[in-house]
């Protein structure tokens, strides 16, 4: 029987979509939306503080539930893996790897044009299935990107949650405007102190020699 299987969607200030083949009878769509902030004490919210893997990426449909995305007892299977930005900086990409295998090893297509009414935070630079590591290879980038103290939510409808499996991801990150000008403020002022001390050996150097 032929699955429905609209896909991922990457919430957490985030959106992509995706779209699987129609080769074995199953299809997903991906996607990467800006949801909702989390309330304290929802254990389905993984805080992210900076560290640019994500060792497991899981996805359930209680976690999107706890977020506010019901999609009612008749909707197609669909899932959630929320994260919670606390590292200070804004996240402006994600690349997301599941196992071929489980989910019939289709050709994967992604979009970002939101959903259920929430637009996407990062647009989509490729989707693909790499038969070499037996993993999808979904990667999306660019676009509004997630600011720290926001969520990032990837869902996906059309197939169990639980045939994304081996789920792992990588996080990048751009620093927020105060921590660069302290950065460029601190590399200015140890080019000045560099500065100041070549010349003082310099001086010293030249009287020295007179």
């Amino acid at each position: 029987m032929k699955h429905l299987l609209r896909v991922l969607f990457v919430l957490a200030l985030l959106c992509g979509g995706s779209s699987l083949a129609h080769a074995s009878g199953i299809d997903f769509r991906m996607t990467v939306l800006d949801p909702p902030s989390c309330e304290q004490g929802n254990t389905f919210c993984q805080e992210f503080n900076g560290a640019d893997t994500l060792p497991s990426v899981s996805l359930s449909t209680a976690a999107c539930n706890s977020v506010g995305i019901n999609l009612g007892p008749n909707a197609t299977p669909y899932g959630c893996f929320v994260l919670s930005n606390f590292s200070g900086e804004t996240i402006d990409s994600l690349t997301l790897h599941f196992l071929l295998g489980p989910l019939g090893n289709q050709d994967a297509s992604c979009d970002s044009q939101g959903q259920s009414g929430i637009p996407s935070a990062l647009n989509v630079v490729s989707c693909t299935n790499n038969e070499q590591t037996g993993f999808y290879d979904l990667v999306f980038g660019g676009g509004a990107g997630v600011p720290t103290g926001q969520n990032l939510i990837v869902f996906e409808q059309g197939a169990d949650p639980n045939l994304f499996q081996g789920g792992n991801g990588t996080v990048g990150v751009t620093p927020e405007p105060d921590s660069l000008l302290l950065f460029s403020t601190g590399v200015m002022m140890a080019g000045l102190y560099m500065s100041r001390r070549i010349w003082t050996t310099f001086r010293k150097t030249a009287d020295g020699n007179r």
